[in-house]
Parts: C-alpha cells; structure tokens; sequence
C-alpha cells in the first residue's frame, strides 16, 4: 500500500483540536514536543522496518506517563474519542485511511473487507502511536482481533507492515497449498519462504502467517472455491482436455487482479500442480472413489 499522505503532528493536532475540555486540550498541546520527539524515532525504525527497539508500556498501569505528562490511558483516548469517535478532520482523516484499502485486507491478502484500522504497534503497548497515521494499517476484523495486542521482542517476530517492508514480500511467492484428496477436497495452506531469503525475513512472514492465522482462514475459503470449480469442470468445462484445463488454471494463478500470496492465486497454483486433479473426470459422481484407488 501507499504510505499515508498525512503528516504524523499535524494529525496528533487535528486529534487535540476535537478535544472539547478546554483544560485537557491543552494539556494534550503542552505535550506536543515529546509527541514530535515520538514520531521521529518511529520515522527512524520505519526506515529500516524494524520496531522493536521503541519504547514500550508497561502491561496495564493506564496512568504512566508517557510522552512528557501525557499517561498511556490519555493517548489511548485520543484514538478512541477524538479521532474514531468524532467528526471532522480527525475524524476525515481515519476515514480515508480505511477507504485507501479498496475494501480490501492487506493483511490478509484481501481476504477480509477492510472495515477498521489496525494498529500496527497496539496502542497498549506503544500508545505514543496511538493516532500516528502510519501506524494505522486498514484490516478485516478477524486479522485485527486474531493478532490481539502483543508484539514481538525479536525483528523475526514482526508481522508484515504493508507500509514500509521490502517488495519481495509482496512479489514473491512465500504461500503456498496443496490439494488433499477426499470429498470435499481440502486445500492446505503453508508458509514457504524462498530459500535465498534471510533468516530474519523468513522469521517475518512466518510470524505474520501464524498471527493471523492464515493456514485455517485461506484453508475454509479455498474449499468453497474448489467446490465450484469442481461443479464448472464437470459442466462449461467437460469439453476441456486435461491440458487445457490445466491453462485455465493457470490463467487464474497467474492473474495480476489477485494477490500473489493470497487465498485464491494459491489455491490455483496448487490445482493447476495437482496431477490428479487436473486429469479427474468429475461428471462421475464417484470420482474421488475412482481417484483414491
């Protein structure tokens, strides 16, 4: 995704201004310069995508203090009621961070429909980027509840920032599936990083797989895909032969219009490299007898 085109203070202020208590807006404007000193240790770490070395809170203890004599609960609160549950440019801004996504879970390969902001680093633990712009990733509901609010100690542990990481973790293939004979067919999910990658960044996506827990979620979905393309074989399909049908999925698992890494090009990719599949004549209702023995 394309980084966030807001500016990190001037959003912290649009937050402040929806502030209605006078004496607490200015508490938050007081603070300001430690909040400016935040954001350029976060502008340093996303330079070389590694997170882990920012300061953190302590678990619980909402009243520590923070960034100068801001605590954790009153930076939290700054997201929660100045900026998700307002109106104006603080609200604006949360909006269109959502709608950047297209509708779509970059998390997740756009599995989900983006309907939340995910903090990349939880509010609970770095609250400092509570309302930081490029700290705010669009996400379905299942990924931002299923990675809850921890963070990982080692740079191996860090899921996947759409923002700032590197292009091989987007344009090179690290899912992948295999088809399981039975009825229903089942497709299987796993995390393959290509062998000439880093150990770290290996670490990184199968960090971020397990996280939001892909293997199961792309497994439901791809079983309701498959089913269908069962049902077209054996029907629009039937006149293909084995090899052309085997291009037709392809054509799939090679569409530009799908994430690489995502449910679906995988899926076809595990298809179109199943023999069996490719060759099975599915107008026999009892294909998967005949495929089995």
């Amino acid at each position: 995704m394309n980084t966030p085109p807001y500016d990190a203070i001037a959003t912290f202020d649009s937050c402040v201004d929806a502030v209605a208590d006078i004496a607490l807006r200015a508490h938050y404007s007081a603070n300001r310069a430690s909040i400016e000193q935040a954001n350029v240790n976060f502008a340093a770490a996303s330079q070389i995508a590694n997170w882990i070395g920012l300061p953190r809170a302590q678990h619980g203890k909402p009243h520590v203090l923070i960034a100068g004599t801001l605590s954790k609960l009153q930076l939290m609160n700054l997201y929660t009621d100045y900026m998700v549950k307002t109106t104006g440019p603080s609200r604006d801004i949360y909006d269109n961070l959502l709608t950047a996504a297209g509708g779509l879970c970059p998390l997740c390969g756009g599995l989900g429909q983006a309907r939340t902001l995910d903090h990349y680093l939880p509010k609970a633990i770095f609250p400092a980027y509570s309302v930081h712009p490029r700290n705010l990733v669009p996400c379905c509901r299942d990924c931002n509840t299923g990675r809850n609010a921890s963070f990982g100690v080692g740079f191996h542990e860090q899921t996947l920032h759409p923002y700032f990481d590197q292009t091989r973790f987007f344009e090179e293939r690290w899912v992948t599936a295999s088809v399981q004979w039975c009825n229903p067919i089942l497709v299987q999910f796993e995390c393959a990083p290509p062998d000439h990658w880093p150990i770290a960044d290996k670490g990184r996506v199968r960090s971020h797989f397990n996280s939001h827990k892909l293997a199961s979620r792309f497994s439901i979905q791809a079983g309701a895909e498959v089913s269908k393309v069962v049902q077209t074989r054996a029907k629009s399909l039937r006149s293909l032969t084995p090899d052309s049908f085997k291009d037709f999925l392809l054509d799939n698992a090679n569409s530009p219009d799908f994430v690489l890494n995502g449910w679906s090009r995988t899926t076809y990719a595990a298809l179109a490299d199943s023999d069996w599949f490719v060759q099975t004549d599915f107008q026999d209702p009892d294909w998967h007898v005949a495929v089995a023995v």
